[in-house]
């Protein structure tokens, strides 16, 4: 259960960090990004070059997320 919390401390960074690099590129994709998840992806194929180390710690969350859940037998509690 700790690695699912670790996995989504880790990708909140990285969502963060992708927000970041969005409002980098210009300030519709930054608003784009906070109103629609699924931007994130266009952003990260359309400027993978810009944002592989925040879509990498973001995809390293979710993995160890999933594998958190795995490992609990599907229970996460608070």
């Amino acid at each position: 259960m700790l690695i699912f919390w670790i996995g989504l401390i880790i990708y909140i960074v990285g969502a963060i960090g992708l927000l970041i690099d969005e409002f980098k590129e210009s300030i519709l994709w930054g608003l784009l990004g906070l109103i629609f998840q699924v931007t994130h992806i266009l952003f990260a194929i359309l400027h993978f070059h810009e944002c592989k180390k925040s879509l990498g710690t973001l995809l390293l969350g979710f993995l160890l997320m999933i594998v958190g859940i795995m490992l609990s037998g599907g229970r996460i509690a608070a």
